[in-house]
Protein backbone atom coordinates (compact mmCIF):
# COMPACT_ATOMS: atom_id res chain seq x y z
CA UNK A 1 0.00 0.00 0.00
CA UNK A 2 1.80 3.31 1.22
CA UNK A 3 5.58 3.59 2.18
CA UNK A 4 5.72 3.92 6.00
CA UNK A 5 8.10 5.68 8.34
CA UNK A 6 8.22 5.47 11.81
CA UNK A 7 9.35 7.99 14.33
CA UNK A 8 11.82 7.36 17.61
CA UNK A 9 9.02 6.60 20.69
CA UNK A 10 10.17 6.26 24.48
CA UNK A 11 9.03 2.53 25.06
CA UNK A 12 9.12 3.01 28.61
CA UNK A 13 7.34 6.52 28.88
CA UNK A 14 4.42 5.31 26.68
CA UNK A 15 4.26 1.42 28.55
CA UNK A 16 3.53 3.79 31.73
CA UNK A 17 1.47 6.12 29.50
CA UNK A 18 -0.87 2.87 28.43
CA UNK A 19 -0.91 1.23 32.35
CA UNK A 20 -2.04 4.37 33.39
CA UNK A 21 -4.88 3.95 30.81
CA UNK A 22 -5.86 0.88 31.22
CA UNK A 23 -5.85 1.39 35.40
CA UNK A 24 -8.20 4.45 34.55
CA UNK A 25 -10.39 2.29 32.51
CA UNK A 26 -10.85 -0.01 34.62
CA UNK A 27 -11.92 2.53 37.47
CA UNK A 28 -14.54 3.99 34.59
CA UNK A 29 -16.10 0.58 33.57
CA UNK A 30 -16.33 0.21 37.65
CA UNK A 31 -18.36 3.54 38.07
CA UNK A 32 -20.65 3.26 35.24
CA UNK A 33 -24.08 3.29 35.88
CA UNK A 34 -26.70 6.09 36.25
CA UNK A 35 -26.45 7.74 32.87
CA UNK A 36 -30.11 8.11 32.18
CA UNK A 37 -29.98 10.46 35.09
CA UNK A 38 -27.35 12.74 33.21
CA UNK A 39 -28.19 15.48 30.86
CA UNK A 40 -28.31 15.07 27.32
CA UNK A 41 -25.13 17.63 27.64
CA UNK A 42 -23.52 15.59 29.57
CA UNK A 43 -23.54 12.27 27.85
CA UNK A 44 -22.75 13.63 24.38
CA UNK A 45 -19.89 15.47 25.94
CA UNK A 46 -18.29 11.57 27.65
CA UNK A 47 -19.68 10.17 24.20
CA UNK A 48 -17.54 12.46 22.21
CA UNK A 49 -14.55 12.02 24.60
CA UNK A 50 -14.64 8.12 24.38
CA UNK A 51 -14.88 8.67 20.43
CA UNK A 52 -11.53 11.07 20.36
CA UNK A 53 -9.86 8.59 22.87
CA UNK A 54 -10.76 5.53 20.29
CA UNK A 55 -8.96 8.13 17.84
CA UNK A 56 -5.78 8.54 19.61
CA UNK A 57 -5.08 4.91 20.75
CA UNK A 58 -5.63 3.74 17.04
CA UNK A 59 -2.88 6.35 15.97
CA UNK A 60 -0.66 4.51 18.78
CA UNK A 61 -1.94 0.97 17.74
CA UNK A 62 -0.84 2.01 13.97
CA UNK A 63 2.65 2.74 14.68
CA UNK A 64 2.98 -0.15 17.01
CA UNK A 65 1.36 -2.80 14.06
CA UNK A 66 3.82 -1.19 11.15
CA UNK A 67 6.98 -1.53 13.09
CA UNK A 68 5.92 -5.16 14.36
CA UNK A 69 5.37 -6.27 11.18
CA UNK A 70 8.55 -4.93 10.02
CA UNK A 71 10.18 -6.69 12.83
CA UNK A 72 8.24 -10.07 11.91
CA UNK A 73 8.84 -10.56 15.74
CA UNK A 74 4.92 -12.17 16.24
CA UNK A 75 4.79 -14.33 13.41
CA UNK A 76 5.48 -18.17 14.32
CA UNK A 77 5.40 -21.65 12.31
CA UNK A 78 2.62 -21.84 10.55
CA UNK A 79 1.78 -18.47 10.19
CA UNK A 80 1.40 -17.35 6.69
CA UNK A 81 2.21 -13.53 7.35
CA UNK A 82 1.59 -11.21 9.43
CA UNK A 83 -1.92 -10.79 9.20
CA UNK A 84 -2.30 -14.15 9.83
CA UNK A 85 -0.26 -13.71 13.23
CA UNK A 86 -2.17 -11.00 14.31
CA UNK A 87 -5.95 -12.47 13.70
CA UNK A 88 -4.25 -15.58 15.74
CA UNK A 89 -3.55 -12.89 18.53
CA UNK A 90 -6.04 -11.27 18.35
CA UNK A 91 -9.08 -13.97 17.40
CA UNK A 92 -10.77 -11.79 15.49
CA UNK A 93 -10.15 -13.39 12.23
CA UNK A 94 -8.04 -12.89 9.47
CA UNK A 95 -10.81 -10.58 7.72
CA UNK A 96 -10.39 -7.95 10.36
CA UNK A 97 -6.65 -8.52 11.05
CA UNK A 98 -6.24 -7.86 7.34
CA UNK A 99 -8.53 -4.42 7.85
CA UNK A 100 -7.01 -3.18 11.19
CA UNK A 101 -3.39 -3.16 9.35
CA UNK A 102 -4.82 -1.56 6.24
CA UNK A 103 -5.73 1.21 8.72
CA UNK A 104 -2.72 1.44 10.31
CA UNK A 105 -0.65 1.36 6.90
CA UNK A 106 -2.77 4.69 6.18
CA UNK A 107 -2.66 6.14 9.36
CA UNK A 108 1.10 5.95 9.70
CA UNK A 109 1.27 7.20 6.12
CA UNK A 110 -0.85 10.15 6.17
CA UNK A 111 0.32 12.37 9.25
CA UNK A 112 -2.38 14.95 8.82
CA UNK A 113 -4.67 12.79 8.60
CA UNK A 114 -3.77 10.78 11.70
CA UNK A 115 -3.51 14.16 13.44
CA UNK A 116 -7.17 14.64 12.09
CA UNK A 117 -8.10 11.29 14.06
CA UNK A 118 -6.59 12.64 17.36
CA UNK A 119 -8.25 15.65 17.42
CA UNK A 120 -11.98 14.37 16.37
CA UNK A 121 -12.09 15.49 12.75
CA UNK A 122 -11.72 12.29 11.24
CA UNK A 123 -13.63 9.28 12.32
CA UNK A 124 -11.95 5.48 11.93
CA UNK A 125 -14.73 4.36 9.75
CA UNK A 126 -13.75 6.84 7.70
CA UNK A 127 -9.99 5.92 7.79
CA UNK A 128 -11.03 2.43 6.71
CA UNK A 129 -13.04 3.81 4.11
CA UNK A 130 -9.68 5.66 2.72
CA UNK A 131 -8.09 2.26 3.62
CA UNK A 132 -10.41 0.44 1.05
CA UNK A 133 -10.09 2.72 -1.42
CA UNK A 134 -6.25 3.62 -1.75
CA UNK A 135 -5.47 -0.51 -1.26
CA UNK A 136 -5.52 -0.85 -5.25
CA UNK A 137 -4.06 2.88 -6.00
CA UNK A 138 -0.99 3.27 -8.03
CA UNK A 139 2.06 5.27 -7.92
CA UNK A 140 0.92 8.52 -9.08
CA UNK A 141 -2.38 8.59 -6.94
CA UNK A 142 -0.41 7.85 -3.55
CA UNK A 143 2.08 10.35 -4.30
CA UNK A 144 -0.71 12.54 -4.60
CA UNK A 145 -2.51 11.54 -1.60
CA UNK A 146 0.80 11.69 0.43
CA UNK A 147 0.98 15.58 -0.46
CA UNK A 148 0.24 17.52 2.72
CA UNK A 149 -2.47 19.43 0.35
CA UNK A 150 -3.88 16.50 -0.39
CA UNK A 151 -4.25 15.29 3.47
CA UNK A 152 -5.27 19.15 4.80
CA UNK A 153 -8.27 18.15 1.84
CA UNK A 154 -9.14 14.58 2.85
CA UNK A 155 -9.56 15.75 6.55
CA UNK A 156 -11.96 18.81 5.76
CA UNK A 157 -13.81 16.53 3.44
CA UNK A 158 -14.24 13.82 6.53
CA UNK A 159 -14.84 16.43 9.40
CA UNK A 160 -18.43 17.52 6.64
CA UNK A 161 -18.92 14.04 4.98
CA UNK A 162 -20.52 11.21 6.11
CA UNK A 163 -18.56 7.89 5.37
CA UNK A 164 -20.61 7.30 2.43
CA UNK A 165 -19.88 10.04 0.84
CA UNK A 166 -16.39 10.55 1.76
CA UNK A 167 -15.65 6.99 -0.03
CA UNK A 168 -17.09 8.32 -3.21
CA UNK A 169 -14.60 11.73 -2.32
CA UNK A 170 -11.62 9.54 -2.26
CA UNK A 171 -12.59 8.09 -4.84
CA UNK A 172 -12.64 11.13 -7.28
CA UNK A 173 -9.52 12.16 -5.97
CA UNK A 174 -8.17 8.89 -6.86
CA UNK A 175 -9.53 9.03 -10.65
CA UNK A 176 -8.45 12.27 -10.97
CA UNK A 177 -4.87 11.61 -10.84
CA UNK A 178 -4.72 8.21 -12.03
CA UNK A 179 -7.41 7.32 -14.50
CA UNK A 180 -5.79 3.66 -14.78
CA UNK A 181 -6.67 3.02 -11.21
CA UNK A 182 -10.36 3.41 -12.07
CA UNK A 183 -9.87 0.97 -14.96
CA UNK A 184 -8.14 -1.94 -12.77
CA UNK A 185 -10.88 -1.22 -10.14
CA UNK A 186 -13.39 -2.16 -12.76
CA UNK A 187 -11.68 -4.67 -14.20
CA UNK A 188 -11.47 -6.49 -10.65
CA UNK A 189 -14.87 -5.95 -10.18
CA UNK A 190 -15.96 -7.62 -13.74
CA UNK A 191 -13.88 -10.32 -12.97
CA UNK A 192 -15.40 -11.16 -9.27
CA UNK A 193 -18.81 -10.94 -10.46
CA UNK A 194 -21.16 -13.98 -9.70
CA UNK A 195 -24.55 -14.47 -9.10
CA UNK A 196 -25.91 -17.90 -7.34
CA UNK A 197 -29.92 -19.10 -6.73
CA UNK A 198 -29.46 -21.53 -3.44
CA UNK A 199 -33.18 -23.18 -3.41
CA UNK A 200 -33.57 -24.54 0.26
CA UNK A 201 -36.44 -25.57 1.93
CA UNK A 202 -37.31 -22.61 3.90
CA UNK A 203 -36.76 -20.29 0.18
CA UNK A 204 -34.95 -20.21 -2.48
CA UNK A 205 -31.41 -17.54 -1.56
CA UNK A 206 -30.03 -14.97 -4.18
CA UNK A 207 -26.11 -14.41 -3.75
CA UNK A 208 -24.21 -11.73 -5.91
CA UNK A 209 -22.02 -8.97 -6.92
CA UNK A 210 -21.73 -6.35 -9.78
CA UNK A 211 -19.66 -4.21 -10.51
CA UNK A 212 -20.87 -0.60 -9.52
CA UNK A 213 -22.08 0.49 -13.00
CA UNK A 214 -24.59 -3.03 -13.74
CA UNK A 215 -25.83 -2.58 -10.17
CA UNK A 216 -27.28 0.60 -10.69
CA UNK A 217 -28.28 -0.48 -13.92
CA UNK A 218 -30.63 -3.02 -11.54
CA UNK A 219 -31.18 -0.43 -8.88
CA UNK A 220 -32.61 1.74 -11.45
CA UNK A 221 -34.56 -1.26 -13.18
CA UNK A 222 -35.89 -1.88 -9.28
CA UNK A 223 -36.79 1.36 -8.31
CA UNK A 224 -38.41 2.01 -11.56
CA UNK A 225 -41.01 -0.65 -11.22
CA UNK A 226 -43.05 1.32 -8.50
CA UNK A 227 -43.18 -0.83 -5.31
CA UNK A 228 -42.55 1.21 -2.74
CA UNK A 229 -42.68 0.15 1.37
CA UNK A 230 -46.59 0.27 2.79
CA UNK A 231 -48.19 -1.09 5.58
CA UNK A 232 -48.11 -4.38 4.41
CA UNK A 233 -44.04 -4.79 3.63
CA UNK A 234 -40.90 -2.99 4.24
CA UNK A 235 -37.72 -1.49 2.09
CA UNK A 236 -35.87 -4.80 1.43
CA UNK A 237 -39.86 -6.74 0.84
CA UNK A 238 -40.82 -4.22 -1.54
CA UNK A 239 -37.48 -4.46 -3.81
CA UNK A 240 -37.81 -8.33 -3.68
CA UNK A 241 -41.26 -7.82 -5.14
CA UNK A 242 -40.03 -5.51 -7.66
CA UNK A 243 -37.23 -8.00 -8.69
CA UNK A 244 -39.57 -10.70 -9.38
CA UNK A 245 -42.33 -8.57 -11.23
CA UNK A 246 -39.02 -7.59 -13.46
CA UNK A 247 -38.71 -11.59 -14.16
CA UNK A 248 -42.49 -11.97 -14.86
CA UNK A 249 -42.92 -9.07 -17.26
CA UNK A 250 -39.63 -10.32 -18.73
CA UNK A 251 -41.05 -13.94 -19.55
CA UNK A 252 -44.46 -12.72 -20.36
CA UNK A 253 -42.64 -10.82 -23.66
CA UNK A 254 -42.03 -7.22 -21.68
CA UNK A 255 -38.90 -4.63 -21.71
CA UNK A 256 -37.53 -5.82 -25.00
CA UNK A 257 -37.23 -9.64 -24.51
CA UNK A 258 -39.82 -10.19 -26.82
CA UNK A 259 -38.15 -10.76 -30.51
CA UNK A 260 -39.79 -7.84 -32.67
CA UNK A 261 -40.52 -8.88 -36.37
CA UNK A 262 -38.00 -7.57 -38.93
CA UNK A 263 -38.53 -6.55 -42.56
CA UNK A 264 -36.49 -8.31 -45.67
CA UNK A 265 -34.05 -5.65 -45.03
CA UNK A 266 -33.50 -6.68 -41.24
CA UNK A 267 -35.33 -3.05 -39.80
CA UNK A 268 -37.35 -4.09 -37.32
CA UNK A 269 -41.13 -3.46 -38.03
CA UNK A 270 -43.36 -1.44 -35.69
CA UNK A 271 -45.15 -2.92 -33.09
CA UNK A 272 -46.89 -0.33 -30.98
CA UNK A 273 -47.99 -3.52 -28.49
CA UNK A 274 -44.42 -3.81 -27.45
CA UNK A 275 -44.00 -0.13 -27.55
CA UNK A 276 -46.39 0.27 -24.84
CA UNK A 277 -45.01 -3.03 -22.35
CA UNK A 278 -41.77 -1.55 -22.92
CA UNK A 279 -43.18 1.68 -21.33
CA UNK A 280 -44.90 0.36 -18.71
CA UNK A 281 -41.72 -1.79 -17.11
CA UNK A 282 -40.80 1.52 -15.12
CA UNK A 283 -44.18 2.24 -14.10
CA UNK A 284 -44.16 5.83 -15.65
CA UNK A 285 -44.43 6.62 -18.93
CA UNK A 286 -40.92 6.80 -19.60
CA UNK A 287 -38.62 4.04 -19.20
CA UNK A 288 -35.87 4.47 -16.33
CA UNK A 289 -32.56 5.38 -17.00
CA UNK A 290 -29.03 5.23 -15.60
CA UNK A 291 -27.47 8.59 -15.43
CA UNK A 292 -23.75 9.44 -15.53
CA UNK A 293 -22.85 13.07 -14.54
CA UNK A 294 -19.51 13.99 -16.93
CA UNK A 295 -17.43 16.88 -17.12
CA UNK A 296 -17.03 18.58 -19.86
CA UNK A 297 -13.38 18.49 -19.97
CA UNK A 298 -13.89 14.57 -18.89
CA UNK A 299 -16.01 14.64 -22.51
CA UNK A 300 -13.64 15.83 -24.71
CA UNK A 301 -10.59 14.05 -23.40
CA UNK A 302 -12.11 10.86 -23.92
CA UNK A 303 -13.57 11.99 -27.08
CA UNK A 304 -9.54 13.48 -27.75
CA UNK A 305 -8.28 9.86 -27.07
CA UNK A 306 -10.16 8.36 -29.06
CA UNK A 307 -8.91 10.39 -31.97
CA UNK A 308 -5.37 10.16 -30.60
CA UNK A 309 -6.08 5.89 -30.64
CA UNK A 310 -7.20 6.22 -34.47
CA UNK A 311 -4.35 7.93 -35.65
CA UNK A 312 -2.01 5.62 -34.05
CA UNK A 313 -0.73 8.14 -31.18
CA UNK A 314 0.09 7.60 -27.44
CA UNK A 315 -4.26 7.10 -26.14
CA UNK A 316 -3.11 7.25 -22.56
CA UNK A 317 -6.14 9.28 -20.54
CA UNK A 318 -4.73 12.67 -18.94
CA UNK A 319 -5.95 13.64 -15.88
CA UNK A 320 -9.49 14.83 -15.78
CA UNK A 321 -12.01 14.64 -13.12
CA UNK A 322 -13.49 11.41 -13.28
CA UNK A 323 -17.52 10.57 -14.79
CA UNK A 324 -20.00 9.73 -11.61
CA UNK A 325 -22.75 7.95 -11.20
CA UNK A 326 -25.79 9.54 -9.55
CA UNK A 327 -23.88 8.29 -5.92
CA UNK A 328 -20.85 9.65 -6.25
CA UNK A 329 -18.55 7.12 -7.65
CA UNK A 330 -16.10 7.67 -10.55
CA UNK A 331 -16.95 5.61 -13.48
CA UNK A 332 -14.09 4.12 -16.03
CA UNK A 333 -13.74 5.82 -19.17
CA UNK A 334 -13.89 2.41 -20.93
CA UNK A 335 -17.33 2.60 -19.44
CA UNK A 336 -18.10 5.82 -19.89
CA UNK A 337 -16.78 5.20 -24.01
CA UNK A 338 -19.12 2.11 -23.97
CA UNK A 339 -22.53 4.09 -22.44
CA UNK A 340 -21.73 7.07 -24.96
CA UNK A 341 -22.24 4.48 -27.65
CA UNK A 342 -25.77 4.36 -27.21
CA UNK A 343 -27.56 7.12 -24.72
CA UNK A 344 -28.94 10.20 -24.72
CA UNK A 345 -27.14 13.13 -24.13
CA UNK A 346 -28.18 16.08 -22.26
CA UNK A 347 -26.24 19.13 -21.13
CA UNK A 348 -26.68 21.02 -17.69
CA UNK A 349 -25.14 24.35 -18.12
CA UNK A 350 -23.28 25.33 -14.03
CA UNK A 351 -23.31 28.45 -12.66
CA UNK A 352 -19.86 29.77 -11.76
CA UNK A 353 -20.70 27.99 -8.01
CA UNK A 354 -21.20 24.98 -9.59
CA UNK A 355 -24.44 25.01 -9.34
CA UNK A 356 -27.14 23.88 -12.38
CA UNK A 357 -29.39 26.74 -13.82
CA UNK A 358 -33.39 27.12 -13.06
CA UNK A 359 -36.05 27.12 -15.48
CA UNK A 360 -38.58 30.01 -13.45
CA UNK A 361 -41.55 29.58 -12.18
CA UNK A 362 -43.36 27.68 -15.03
CA UNK A 363 -44.93 25.17 -13.27
CA UNK A 364 -45.20 23.28 -10.14
CA UNK A 365 -43.86 19.78 -10.32
CA UNK A 366 -40.54 19.82 -11.36
CA UNK A 367 -39.22 18.23 -14.26
CA UNK A 368 -37.11 15.23 -14.99
CA UNK A 369 -34.01 17.24 -16.04
CA UNK A 370 -35.11 19.65 -13.28
CA UNK A 371 -34.57 16.57 -10.98
CA UNK A 372 -31.74 15.83 -12.36
CA UNK A 373 -29.98 18.57 -12.40
CA UNK A 374 -30.98 18.80 -8.28
CA UNK A 375 -29.47 15.13 -7.61
CA UNK A 376 -26.09 16.68 -9.35
CA UNK A 377 -26.30 18.70 -6.46
CA UNK A 378 -27.68 17.43 -3.48
CA UNK A 379 -27.01 13.59 -4.52
CA UNK A 380 -29.24 12.03 -1.48
CA UNK A 381 -31.59 13.47 1.49
CA UNK A 382 -30.39 17.01 2.10
CA UNK A 383 -31.27 15.90 5.64
CA UNK A 384 -28.12 16.27 7.84
CA UNK A 385 -27.33 12.40 8.52
CA UNK A 386 -29.82 10.97 6.43
CA UNK A 387 -28.00 9.16 3.08
CA UNK A 388 -31.32 7.71 1.57
CA UNK A 389 -30.23 7.34 -2.07
CA UNK A 390 -31.84 9.86 -4.86
CA UNK A 391 -33.91 7.72 -6.26
CA UNK A 392 -36.17 7.76 -3.46
CA UNK A 393 -36.24 11.48 -2.74
CA UNK A 394 -38.34 14.09 -4.01
CA UNK A 395 -38.00 17.59 -4.71
CA UNK A 396 -39.27 20.03 -2.09
CA UNK A 397 -40.10 23.33 -2.84
CA UNK A 398 -37.31 25.51 -0.20
CA UNK A 399 -39.94 28.53 -0.73
CA UNK A 400 -43.29 27.03 -0.72
CA UNK A 401 -45.15 27.04 -3.89
CA UNK A 402 -48.25 27.69 -2.78
CA UNK A 403 -47.94 29.65 0.54
CA UNK A 404 -44.52 31.82 -0.43
CA UNK A 405 -44.98 31.64 -4.64
CA UNK A 406 -41.83 29.79 -4.58
CA UNK A 407 -40.51 28.97 -8.00
CA UNK A 408 -40.08 25.56 -9.61
CA UNK A 409 -36.22 25.65 -10.16
CA UNK A 410 -33.55 23.84 -9.76
CA UNK A 411 -32.22 26.97 -6.87
CA UNK A 412 -35.20 26.80 -4.79
CA UNK A 413 -35.55 22.70 -4.98
CA UNK A 414 -33.88 20.37 -2.28
CA UNK A 415 -33.78 16.52 -2.29
CA UNK A 416 -35.41 15.22 0.39
CA UNK A 417 -36.64 11.64 1.38
CA UNK A 418 -40.86 10.65 2.11
CA UNK A 419 -39.57 11.18 5.74
CA UNK A 420 -37.92 14.17 6.38
CA UNK A 421 -40.03 15.78 3.61
CA UNK A 422 -42.93 14.91 5.80
CA UNK A 423 -41.02 16.82 8.78
CA UNK A 424 -40.08 19.88 7.11
CA UNK A 425 -43.94 20.35 6.45
CA UNK A 426 -45.38 19.22 9.90
CA UNK A 427 -42.56 21.48 11.62
CA UNK A 428 -43.16 24.39 9.34
CA UNK A 429 -39.21 24.51 8.89
CA UNK A 430 -36.96 27.20 7.12
CA UNK A 431 -33.81 26.08 4.73
CA UNK A 432 -31.02 27.36 4.30
CA UNK A 433 -28.33 26.34 1.71
CA UNK A 434 -24.92 26.81 2.99
CA UNK A 435 -21.58 27.56 0.65
CA UNK A 436 -18.80 24.76 0.10
CA UNK A 437 -20.03 21.14 -0.42
CA UNK A 438 -23.54 21.50 -0.68
CA UNK A 439 -25.06 21.58 2.63
CA UNK A 440 -28.39 22.42 4.28
CA UNK A 441 -29.59 23.92 7.74
CA UNK A 442 -32.96 23.10 9.11
CA UNK A 443 -34.68 25.61 11.57
CA UNK A 444 -37.71 26.28 13.45
CA UNK A 445 -39.72 29.65 12.87
CA UNK A 446 -37.98 31.16 15.56
CA UNK A 447 -34.61 30.62 14.97
CA UNK A 448 -33.90 27.47 16.90
CA UNK A 449 -31.76 24.60 14.76
CA UNK A 450 -33.33 21.41 14.16
CA UNK A 451 -30.76 20.00 11.78
CA UNK A 452 -27.32 21.00 11.45
CA UNK A 453 -24.45 20.22 8.60
CA UNK A 454 -21.60 17.63 10.39
CA UNK A 455 -18.78 20.28 12.41
CA UNK A 456 -21.51 22.67 12.90
CA UNK A 457 -23.20 24.19 15.95
CA UNK A 458 -23.87 20.85 18.41
CA UNK A 459 -26.68 22.79 20.31
CA UNK A 460 -29.63 21.89 18.52
CA UNK A 461 -32.15 24.22 21.03
CA UNK A 462 -30.35 27.26 20.44
CA UNK A 463 -31.28 29.85 18.15
CA UNK A 464 -28.76 30.91 15.25
CA UNK A 465 -27.46 34.21 14.82
CA UNK A 466 -28.66 36.60 12.42
CA UNK A 467 -25.02 36.93 11.45
CA UNK A 468 -24.55 33.92 9.04
CA UNK A 469 -23.30 34.82 5.70
CA UNK A 470 -24.96 32.05 3.99
CA UNK A 471 -27.74 32.56 1.70
CA UNK A 472 -30.92 32.27 3.09
CA UNK A 473 -33.78 30.97 1.09
CA UNK A 474 -36.51 30.46 3.41
CA UNK A 475 -38.31 31.97 6.29
CA UNK A 476 -40.51 34.63 3.87
CA UNK A 477 -43.68 35.59 5.59
CA UNK A 478 -46.52 33.85 4.37
CA UNK A 479 -48.78 35.97 1.85
CA UNK A 480 -52.17 37.63 3.32
CA UNK A 481 -50.49 38.16 6.83
CA UNK A 482 -48.85 41.17 6.96
CA UNK A 483 -45.73 42.38 7.45
CA UNK A 484 -43.61 40.80 9.94
CA UNK A 485 -42.81 42.83 13.33
CA UNK A 486 -38.90 42.99 13.83
CA UNK A 487 -39.63 43.00 17.63
CA UNK A 488 -41.50 40.06 17.89
CA UNK A 489 -39.77 36.70 19.39
CA UNK A 490 -39.68 34.54 16.47
CA UNK A 491 -39.44 37.61 14.20
CA UNK A 492 -35.96 37.75 12.13
CA UNK A 493 -34.96 40.64 10.76
CA UNK A 494 -34.74 40.59 6.43
CA UNK A 495 -31.43 40.69 4.94
CA UNK A 496 -31.70 43.25 2.67
CA UNK A 497 -28.60 41.72 0.27
CA UNK A 498 -31.20 38.39 0.10
CA UNK A 499 -34.24 39.68 -2.84
CA UNK A 500 -35.86 36.02 -2.20
CA UNK A 501 -36.63 37.10 1.38
CA UNK A 502 -39.49 40.04 0.20
CA UNK A 503 -42.35 39.10 -0.27
CA UNK A 504 -43.57 38.47 -3.81
CA UNK A 505 -46.73 40.06 -5.14
CA UNK A 506 -49.02 37.05 -6.18
CA UNK A 507 -50.45 39.57 -9.03
CA UNK A 508 -47.22 39.74 -10.48
CA UNK A 509 -44.87 37.03 -9.83
CA UNK A 510 -41.79 37.82 -11.85
CA UNK A 511 -41.65 41.82 -10.70
CA UNK A 512 -38.86 41.11 -8.64
CA UNK A 513 -35.26 42.79 -8.60
CA UNK A 514 -33.14 40.61 -11.29
CA UNK A 515 -30.89 38.77 -8.61
CA UNK A 516 -26.98 38.46 -9.46
CA UNK A 517 -26.80 35.34 -7.89
CA UNK A 518 -29.59 33.43 -10.23
CA UNK A 519 -27.56 31.59 -12.77
CA UNK A 520 -29.73 32.53 -15.77
CA UNK A 521 -28.83 35.91 -15.42
CA UNK A 522 -25.11 35.25 -16.05
CA UNK A 523 -23.49 33.78 -19.19
CA UNK A 524 -23.59 30.15 -18.85
CA UNK A 525 -20.24 28.58 -18.12
CA UNK A 526 -20.78 24.80 -19.88
CA UNK A 527 -20.74 22.64 -16.60
CA UNK A 528 -21.24 18.94 -17.00
CA UNK A 529 -22.77 16.77 -19.56
CA UNK A 530 -25.72 14.70 -17.90
CA UNK A 531 -25.90 11.46 -19.86
CA UNK A 532 -29.02 9.31 -19.81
Amino acid sequence: MFETTSRDADASWILGALDALVESGDRLASAHGGFERWSGRERGRALRALDRLAGSLATVRAGLLVAERAAHTSVRPGDRDFEAARARATRTGLGQARREVQQADTLVALPAVAQGVRDGDVPLPHVDALARVTAHAGDEARAALTSPETQQRLVGLARRQTVKEFTASVARVVAEHEPAAVERGVAAQRRERFFIMSQQPEGTFLRGRLDHAAAEALRVAIAGVGMAPDEERDKRQADADALVALAERATAGMAGVRRRTRDPNGLPLPDPGQDVADARVSGVANRPSVSLIVPAETFVELRDAQRRRETGEEATIRPVPPALLENGMPVAMSQLARVLCDCELGRIVMSAEGLPLDVGRTQRLYSGAQRRAVIVRDRACAWNGCDVPAAYCEVHHIRWWDRDLGRTSVENGVLLCGHHHTTVHALDLAIRRLGGPVRYEFTRRDGRVVSVPPGGDRDAAAPRGAGSTATRLAGAERPGRGSPDPGAPGQRTPDPRVPEQRTPDPRVPEQRTPDPRVPEQRTPDPGVLDVA
